[in-house]
């Protein structure tokens, strides 16, 4: 089971960026205001920024940016094709050659800041499509994705040519027509995804809201369920960006008996021609009791409105951006919690706004052998560990059904002692800290720990 703090950053499906789709050269003026920052707030920031930056350096100042491309650091990580930066791949040559230029023309920071200095490169207009949701009274076996989807889900992930073996997420009812799953990615910030029930563009219809914060960047991104397709061995359902629509982004969940197959698709928000694969999560379900007992708690499943959009969603306001192409709520502050960064998004519905959630605070004495080392905090459905601390193993790795029992597993610091799960499913957990000696980011031999 692997588990690196870098999959925040890879599940998130990007940061805001103008739609460019033109091809750059020497003789336009390009500066870092209108060209660079976009490239870099989509590609680079979700791992550099923040107080644990990939690599140790961060991208979001303009002198930051400037120093690591007059350096070569920059331009050789982005153009290296073995280690490409970012780990997805190379970007594509137009956005790689306006770093060329925006060098060779002397790091200009804003094309606007005289009179003599006109943006040659202007984005284009963008004209969102009308999405026709599927109305989930007019045909009401839609409504069982919601249904569907409940249960821990064991399985494996692959991210932007990023392969894990082991992941999961945990979706439980939070009310009569809402379902949620988060994951906490440690330090840098965690993941949420859940399905609700809406009034959207005349449908009663299911809306998914997915998001994250990274480093203090926050995002939600809402899409809307537009397409489904029902045979004897496979349930399909297919939602896209509640703006954009498909060819900004979407996801498609495939129901085959107790499998699941979760893929998202991706454009960068208009930056690829069209949507790319960005995450295949295939899963099982596991611990089907976990949901249930929830769903007896709050009146699940009903085909009732949980969030009204019957208004629609309000506009995005994306900082330096003049064409807005997805529904997608983005600000980013490394001093501000999640809640106030929710705010000033304008994240039409906040997780502090939804129902039957908690918090579960953390707070460890370190002893002097694992002061200096990284710490993994597991909640599980199953204890980890005998009442000695010893690990429940085969071979000193974790028993496959008992590690199939975790439901999060977040990464801490060396520097960091505490931590606070946010927005947990109520209910009960085994809690056990381990101590990543030889930091494979993974139980394995030789790792420390204490009772589950």
């Amino acid at each position: 089971m692997k588990l690196f703090l870098t999959i925040i950053s890879i599940i998130i499906l990007g940061i805001h960026c103008k739609n460019l789709n033109s091809i750059s050269s020497s003789d336009q003026k390009i500066s870092y205001i209108q060209d660079i920052q976009p490239i870099v707030n989509n590609y680079c920031t979700t791992c550099h920024s923040g107080t644990a930056p990939s690599g140790g350096f961060v991208l979001t100042s303009y002198e930051a940016v400037k120093h690591h491309t007059k350096q070569g650091a920059l331009l050789e990580r982005i153009n290296d094709k073995k280690y490409p930066m970012p780990q997805s791949g190379l970007l594509p040559k137009y956005l790689r050659q306006k770093f060329e230029d925006w060098a060779t023309q002397g790091y200009l920071k804003n094309t606007n800041s005289t009179n003599t200095e006109i943006d040659m490169n202007p984005t284009p207009e963008f004209n969102p499509p009308n999405i026709i949701p599927i109305d989930i009274i007019e045909n009401e076996k839609s409504f069982a994705l919601l249904e569907q989807l409940q249960g821990h889900w064991v399985g494996s992930i692959e991210i932007m040519r990023e392969s894990y073996e082991w992941f999961s997420f945990d979706y439980r009812p939070i009310a009569p027509s809402h379902i949620h799953a988060i994951f906490e990615g440690g330090s840098m910030g965690n993941l949420f995804t859940s399905f609700f029930v809406t009034e959207f563009n005349g449908k009663r219809t299911i809306m998914a809201r997915n998001g994250g914060i990274l480093n203090g960047i926050y995002r939600t991104s809402f899409f809307v369920l537009d397409s489904v397709k029902f045979t004897n061995h496979q349930n399909y359902y297919r939602l896209v960006d509640a703006y954009g629509g498909e060819k900004i982004m979407w996801m498609e969940l495939i129901f085959s008996g107790n499998k699941l197959d979760f893929n998202s698709y991706t454009s960068r928000f208009g930056t690829f021609p069209k949507p790319k694969r960005h995450m295949k999560f295939t899963a099982e379900k596991k611990h089907l009791n976990l949901s249930h007992d929830a769903a007896k708690k709050v009146g699940f499943p009903k085909n009732v409105i949980d969030k009204d959009f019957s208004k629609g969603l309000p506009t995005p306001v994306w900082e330096n951006e003049p064409v807005v192409t997805s529904a997608s709520y983005i600000w980013q502050d490394i001093s501000k919690d999640i809640v106030t960064l929710g705010k000033l998004s304008n994240d039409p519905y906040p997780i502090n706004k939804m129902p039957y959630l908690a918090q579960l605070s953390v707070h460890i004495e370190k002893n002097k052998l694992i002061e200096n080392k990284k710490l993994i905090i597991y909640l599980s459905h199953n204890s980890l560990t005998n009442k000695d601390g010893k690990f429940n193993s085969d071979y000193g790795y974790l028993k496959k059904e008992i590690q199939d029992g975790i439901l999060s597993f977040p990464e801490i610091s060396k520097k960091e002692n505490q931590f606070t799960f946010t927005y947990l499913h109520p209910g009960d957990y085994y809690l056990t800290v381990v101590a990543d000696i030889n930091e494979d980011g993974f139980i394995s031999p030789g790792d420390i720990t204490h009772p589950s």
